[in-house]
């Protein structure tokens, strides 16, 4: 491994991804991939389905590690952590689930507390009072007593959101956060995305496909395929720069680089009759 990878990185990105190669059953998910997430910004992963977002999160949360490279976050080596340091980082990663993944068994309140119950020998005034503040924070103070069944998918949303920030986090993960939600949903989700990394400082990833409504929130673009970063830039613009993936991914043209069929033999061969595939 060359110095350039291994050597620390500066304090410029909190998130700092070089030479990552991960292969999944058999697939090279990611070859050799860079990426720089800025402190104190919000950053979009976009890409075509299947090449490797949620992965890259899982990368930056130490659940998965590479056949080569490297993630650093806050200047720490993901993968050469210790157990309990690992543990200690994850506390600093807020991550927001593409199904919220609220317990379906616990009200509002008991959602937002379960981390700091779990993780924390705090007494119940004080997880009281941080829960309904990030409650508030989210416009749902007033919906802790609910179950998950009674509320909208807008609402389940931001009390997922609401804990992910219970611990104030240094980042924040959202995979898939405006899957599903209905315009006026979207617009509150969008808002809160915003307003909490401006107020608290945050630094913020966001894995979606909406290019519209990251124009709303985000700083900076990544879009990758066949493991790489193909294009990158303001969101405002990237649509614009004439590169064929750009025009593809954004474009929503069938044909293109990333290809309508998945890799196949010959038709004809597998229906028997070889010769005569497509």
């Amino acid at each position: 491994m060359t110095d350039s990878v291994s050597a620390k990185p500066d304090d410029s990105a909190l998130v700092r991804v070089r030479g990552l190669t991960t292969v999944l059953n058999g697939k090279k998910v990611f070859d050799s991939l860079d990426i720089d997430i800025p402190r104190g910004k919000i950053t979009a992963i976009m890409g075509p389905s299947g090449t490797g977002k949620t992965t890259l999160l899982k990368h930056i949360t130490g659940q998965m590690r590479g056949e080569a490279g490297e993630v650093w976050v806050d200047g720490q080596n993901v993968a050469k952590l210790s157990r309990d340091k690992l543990f200690e980082l994850r506390e600093r990663i807020g991550y927001l689930f593409q199904n919220s993944a609220l317990l379906t068994d616990f009200d509002v309140f008991e959602n937002v507390a379960f981390p700091l119950r779990q993780h924390t020998e705090l007494p119940e005034v004080l997880i009281r009072n941080i829960v309904l503040t990030k409650l508030q924070a989210v416009g749902l103070r007033g919906a802790a007593a609910l179950m998950p069944t009674e509320l909208s998918g807008g609402m389940a949303r931001r009390v997922a959101l609401a804990r992910a920030i219970v611990f104030d986090p240094m980042l924040i993960l959202y995979d898939e956060p405006f899957v599903g939600l209905d315009p006026i949903a979207l617009n509150q989700v969008l808002k809160l995305i915003r307003t909490l990394n401006q107020t608290l400082g945050i630094t913020s990833v966001l894995v979606a496909h909406e290019l519209e409504a990251i124009k709303q929130v985000a700083d900076h673009i990544y879009l990758i395929a066949n493991g790489k970063v193909v294009a990158q830039g303001d969101p405002k613009t990237i649509a614009d720069d004439g590169s064929p993936w750009t025009r593809q991914f954004f474009g929503g043209d069938a044909d293109g680089p990333v290809p309508f069929q998945y890799p196949a033999g010959d038709l004809g061969a597998a229906l028997g009759f070889p010769g005569k595939g497509a």
